[in-house]
């Protein structure tokens, strides 16, 4: 004896054979509608070269560096040993300009002591730096040994990050 059969659940291919075949296309009517106005397009965005989005970015008289700084630096992607490496020089730098004195630059050793990273990690992380715009290096001789600097192009996130909690803020 066989036992009865349960009735089998459809597919989606199963649902599509049986669907209705669709009658023929309508005819197209005899007068043609006017055409559709002609798009604009818009303006095309200003696309930033690599030189500028890394160019140091310009502070106004009201955004204060070390501020601007930590934050660009805290929004930024770049690897973690990076922005340590990052907020141990800035500590260093001058809080108004970020300008580091030759008596203040730290040897790789030192920077390596005081972040817990092994030297060849923060020779990377400088150069990862030195890469994305945050650090600018002087000609030696100077009373400058190396500059932090907030790229432009991350400047203006900053700016447009500042300007939406403002207005968050106020309401």
């Amino acid at each position: 004896m066989t036992a009865p059969t349960t009735p089998r659940i459809p597919t989606p291919g199963d649902l599509a054979r049986r669907a209705p075949k669709s009658a023929a296309a309508p005819a197209q009517p005899a007068v043609l509608a006017p055409a559709a106005p002609a798009r604009q397009t818009p303006a095309p965005e200003r696309r930033v070269s690599a030189a500028d989005a890394i160019a140091p970015g310009q502070l106004t008289s009201r955004e204060h560096f070390r501020k601007y700084f930590l934050f660009g630096l805290r929004i930024s992607r770049m690897h973690p040993h990076s922005r340590l490496v990052g907020h141990d020089l800035l500590w260093r730098a001058s809080h108004a300009t970020g300008r580091l004195a030759p008596r203040m630059w730290p040897s790789l050793e030192q920077l390596a002591l005081d972040t817990g990273l092994t030297t060849g990690q923060v020779d990377v992380a400088l150069a990862n730096l030195h890469s994305r715009g945050w650090l600018h290096y002087q000609p030696p001789g100077g009373d400058t040994a190396a500059t932090l600097a907030i790229p432009a192009a991350v400047l203006e996130q900053i700016r447009a990050d500042v300007q939406r909690h403002r207005r968050s803020y106020s309401r």
